[in-house]
């Protein structure tokens, strides 16, 4: 009998074991509450929590790659979830135990900040701002990008012996507070809101081709970003300070976010296990794509676009790109996750690729992020 996860059906998981920005990444940006200015971005999907449920599976740490033995298991075993990790990559369960690292080598495990009182300043389920000052950078970027800011929420149920998955979100250019956005009132996620530089310094945009109040990860970014630093810091600081999973690290975005989502799914792939992009692609200068994170895209309007100097650059080329660098079969499966349906997974990898086409229109995606992005981080090891 077929079971499903997340909007997900089991037995099409099986089937995956084959042989082995926008036309504008400036626009979008959602309005939310504390926020000035933005764009359209929805905050659906708030509370929806499609693709946590749990059943009989395969017990993970069996698989050998390409093969699924140990993902095919109908009853017994540990959860559905190390059971889908070899159904759509035969190499589920290869964390290690005691959770010292895990696929890919990104670190898992409770985080340091894990059984520490929260700061009394801030209410749970609030979304609060934070000021940081970026280091290690190169030379070109300090004008622009070290006073950053972020945001982070605890979940309104918020257990600091419990460690919570994490989502890293970027919203659209121009958003410069704590916006809403689709994972807005989640309980079993800590969300941290990214928040772009130099968007009130044009003079100081590196490159000076690219777009003030977006993330320096578009259309013309370049591979030693200053966001990969600023993703690094915000997250050492999260870690130390509130009780997350380093193992379930997501992140998501819409329009200049999900360049960003993209870049990072490249860059800082041994530390976040999978994204969600809307309406993005994947910069040409994005240097060499590390450890291989599971990667979502909704399209929207950027299936196909060129930066300045004519490299394609596109959510398609991305996808490509993530086919490859992460091993995936070249033939997809159809599946649903939550949602989403009619979206094409690229399996046989420890961590697949999917495809979802919800319209192309800018945007398109925005809604699906949360509840389909989570049912399908949910299927990943």
């Amino acid at each position: 009998m077929a079971r499903s996860v997340g909007g997900a059906s089991i037995v099409g998981l099986f089937a995956v074991l084959l042989p082995a920005c926008s036309s504008d990444p400036g626009t979008g940006g959602g309005v939310g509450a504390g926020s000035s200015t933005g764009g359209s971005t929805s905050s659906n999907g708030g509370s929806n929590t499609g693709g946590t449920s749990n059943t009989t599976g395969g017990a993970a740490g069996s698989n050998s790659a390409g093969s699924n033995t140990g993902g095919s298991t109908t009853n017994g075993g540990s959860s559905t979830t190390g059971g889908v990790a070899g159904a759509l990559g035969g190499a589920g369960g290869n964390v290690s135990a005691g959770g010292m690292s895990g696929a890919g080598g990104r670190p898992s495990g409770p985080s340091s900040g894990c059984t520490k009182t929260p700061p009394s300043s801030e209410a749970l389920g609030s979304a609060v701002l934070h000021q940081l000052d970026v280091t290690g950078m190169a030379a070109e970027y300090t004008a622009g990008y070290t006073h950053r800011q972020y945001c982070t929420t605890m979940p309104k149920n918020y257990d600091p012996t419990k460690p919570y998955p994490v989502v890293f979100y970027g919203p659209g250019c121009g958003a410069t507070a704590c916006e809403g956005n689709s994972f807005t009132g989640r309980t079993d996620v800590f969300i941290v809101q990214a928040i772009a530089g130099a968007d009130a310094h044009d003079a100081n945009i590196v490159p000076k081709n690219g777009s003030p109040g977006c993330f320096q990860a578009g259309r013309e970014g370049t591979a030693d970003s200053p966001e990969g630093p600023y993703f690094d810091q915000v997250m050492a600081s999260v870690e130390a300070t509130y009780c997350v999973d380093q193992g379930k690290v997501f992140a998501a975005g819409t329009s200049s976010g999900a360049w960003l989502s993209n870049y990072l799914a490249c860059a800082r792939g041994n530390a976040i296990r999978g994204t969600a992009a809307d309406s993005g692609g994947l910069q040409f200068a994005h240097g060499t794509c590390t450890g291989g994170a599971a990667v979502m895209e909704f399209p929207g309007d950027s299936t196909t676009t060129k930066d300045a100097e004519g490299n394609e650059i596109g959510s398609a080329a991305a996808r490509d790109l993530f086919i490859k660098a992460n091993g995936c079969s070249s033939t997809p499966t159809t599946m649903a996750f939550d949602k989403a349906t009619g979206c094409q997974v690229y399996g046989g990898c420890d961590s697949p690729v999917v495809w979802c086409d919800v319209g192309n229109k800018h945007q398109s995606g925005n809604s699906y992020l949360s509840p389909s992005g989570w049912a399908f981080w949910s299927t990943l090891k």
